[in-house]
């Protein structure tokens, strides 16, 4: 019968420590990658619930438009003029807009180093049972995202 020889059976090879090394390091870096897509998702998400509160903001000068007196006045926010195409007006201070009357300020517009900017789209409603005096405004709002 053969004897064992006792410093061959104890401990790893380097052969096996490194195996187990690549294998673990392959499995960390997997975990990273969940880890850092999901909390660039929820930064996605929490951009988009303070753009939601932030819509309201920009909505807020188009309220003062709704009134019977200036309803059809020059300086209304609401009111539609013969060469402004599709009723577009913006809220993002970049040259060559036609800027919201009432827009806020680029410091009410930036929250957490994001600044929120709006494009409003507004429109006669022409059905045949509405009359011609009724305006739909949709406000758009965008950001960019840090990477």
């Amino acid at each position: 019968m053969l004897k064992k020889i006792p410093y061959l059976t104890k401990g790893f090879t380097l052969l096996e420590v490194m195996v187990s090394t690549i294998i673990l390091a392959l499995v960390l870096v997997g975990i990273v990658n969940v880890f850092m897509s999901g909390k660039r998702w929820i930064l996605h998400g929490r951009n988009r619930m303070s753009a939601g509160e932030l819509g309201k903001l920009f909505l807020a000068p188009l309220q003062m438009g709704v009134r019977v007196d200036t309803w059809g006045a020059v300086g209304n926010s609401l009111q539609l003029t013969a060469g402004d195409p599709g009723g577009l007006r913006y809220c993002d201070g970049v040259g060559g807009h036609t800027q919201q009357p009432g827009c806020p300020s680029l410091q009410d517009r930036t929250l957490d180093n994001i600044v929120y900017s709006a494009q409003y789209n507004i429109t006669n409603v022409t059905t045949r049972t509405e009359p011609n005096n009724i305006r739909r405004a949709v406000v758009t709002v965008s950001w960019n995202e840090p990477t």
